[in-house]
């Protein structure tokens, strides 16, 4: 299971700057970072590494943040390969409640970043259909 630190983040120009400049300026280095926006307010997620000091500095500086779990898994460069992961989150009973897919930088394969409510079996559940969890 990985640590993926989500922030609120005014909808704004230069938010974004700011948030990666208070996080990289401690010496923390960013995996990856997506963002969900709303009118006034966005959703930053961001996998970096050192999520707990890079949550303690953002409420230092005023921003509601919290750590929250997720999996990695790896899928293929083949197309249809997140299709069948999505397959497999449906026979093993698994409601998925957001995911996004990056790349790991040491293997340069995709990996699936899966949020769900309830964790219980669900690496295990993955790995023996045959995937690789992070």
């Amino acid at each position: 299971m990985l640590k993926q630190l989500s922030i609120i983040a005014e909808n704004k120009v230069g938010a974004m700057s700011t948030i990666t400049s208070l996080i990289a300026d401690q010496g923390i280095d960013f995996y990856n970072v997506i963002t969900n926006d709303s009118a006034e307010f966005g959703n930053v997620r961001i996998m970096c590494s050192d999520p707990e000091k890079a949550r303690d500095i953002m409420k230092e500086n005023g921003y509601l943040c919290k750590i929250n779990p997720v999996i990695g898994v790896e899928i293929s460069e083949e197309v249809g390969s997140l299709s069948k992961l999505l397959h497999t989150f449906r026979d093993i009973n698994v409601n998925i409640s957001y995911l996004y897919v990056c790349y790991l930088r040491s293997s340069q394969n995709p990996v699936a970043i899966v949020h769900v409510e309830d964790f219980d079996g669900v690496e295990e559940g993955l790995e023996a259909k045959g995937y690789h969890t992070l």
